[in-house]
């Protein structure tokens, strides 16, 4: 595959990642906002979610096609779309600013790191390799 057709379907599959990033991120809060004000309320569920299925997401690809071409698309553009250290980043930092939400950073770092090193070594062993 050309370097620059394999350019523009990473390109591609990050904004696909990225747009559903940003609909879970809406569909949740949307729901969360409607309830009481509280730390399940504060808790970065969304962020959550599309972090740990992300991660199942690069461990299935990776596991299919390696650092092929596709494993690349899905891999670097799909998942890296999809996933986002950055706004865990900011979002616990933000929580340890408040001492009434430091626990809330502590809990969303913990399960960020077991559901997504889980949920990645998950879609490796489901992935398998085909070529094995």
């Amino acid at each position: 595959m050309n370097l620059w057709v394999l350019a523009g379907l990473v390109a591609l599959a990050g904004s696909v990642g990225s747009l559903l990033r940003w609909a879970v991120d809406v569909l949740l809060s949307h729901r969360v906002t409607q309830a009481e004000h509280s730390h399940v309320a504060v808790f970065p569920w969304a962020l959550l979610l599309v972090n740990v299925v992300g991660s199942f997401v690069c461990g299935v690809a990776t596991a299919q096609w390696g650092h092929s071409e596709w494993g690349l698309v899905l891999a670097s553009g799909l998942a890296g779309g999809l996933t986002t250290m950055s706004t865990l980043a900011v979002t616990s930092a933000n929580h340890f600013r408040e001492k009434k939400t430091v626990r809330v950073a502590l809990w969303s770092l913990l399960l960020h790191l077991v559901l997504g090193v889980s949920a990645a070594w998950l879609g490796l062993l489901l992935g398998g390799n085909p070529a094995a």
